[in-house]
């Protein structure tokens, strides 16, 4: 199976250069020579997603674990503007030991977020400072707490009217604080799902429902 873990990097490493190349205003199929453009972005992204996935990879091996390499999924940079649906391992053993679960769970995240920090970092160097034009075409980022602080540690405090021109390797770490983010939520089998039936096995479901509920009535 490692040609199909190769061919679906390769074609997530291209999916993601025109996903790039696109968020910079190059059009593939006049210039494609513009499409180098996109690398920096797509380097990023894959640098996070694959720390991620090799976290929970390596981990499982610790523990023993009958696990594959890292699957990434590409998608179509229209509408998709990031080119890829993520990536994820398949572990084909059995976990019978709660420190495992709770340990495999908690790898990809941390290490996702230790790789992001400071990929922000250089990113948001990277980045400019403008006015807010007012003419609707900015597309406008929730912003975690997180990379509030790593913003305020970059540009000290900014006026309202400020804004922060993301850089491609600051907006791929802030998809990285997102997927992130969403791995966390203790629901099914996600990350934060496998932590929870790790500490408690009894009221998974019940967690599991209850978040589900709490994100509908959110949104």
């Amino acid at each position: 199976r490692l040609l199909l873990h190769v061919g679906l990097f390769l074609a997530t490493v291209v999916t993601t250069i025109l996903a790039g190349a696109l968020q910079q205003g190059v059009n593939p199929l006049e210039t494609p020579e513009l499409l180098y453009k996109g690398i920096p972005f797509s380097f990023t992204l894959l640098l996070i997603l694959g720390t991620h996935e090799m976290g929970h990879y390596l981990v499982s091996r610790k523990h023993h674990l009958d696990v594959t390499l890292p699957f990434f999924i590409p998608a179509p940079p229209i509408p998709f503007i990031i080119g890829t649906f993520g990536a994820f391992i398949r572990i084909r053993s059995p976990i019978g030991d709660k420190r495992a679960l709770l340990d495999v769970g908690c790898a990809g995240p941390l290490t996702g977020v230790l790789v992001s920090i400071p990929v922000i970092l250089i990113g948001l160097k990277l980045s400019a400072v403008t006015v807010m034009g007012g003419h609707g075409e900015e597309l406008i980022l929730g912003e975690p707490l997180l990379f509030k602080l790593l913003s305020w540690l970059v540009f000290g405090h900014l006026g309202p009217q400020e804004n922060v021109i993301l850089n491609p390797v600051a907006f791929a770490g802030w998809i990285g604080l997102l997927v992130t983010a969403l791995n966390l939520l203790p629901v099914g089998q996600l990350d934060g799902g496998h932590v929870a039936y790790a500490l408690f096995p009894d009221y998974h479901r019940y967690i599991s429902l209850g978040v589900l509920g709490l994100l509908v009535v959110i949104g």
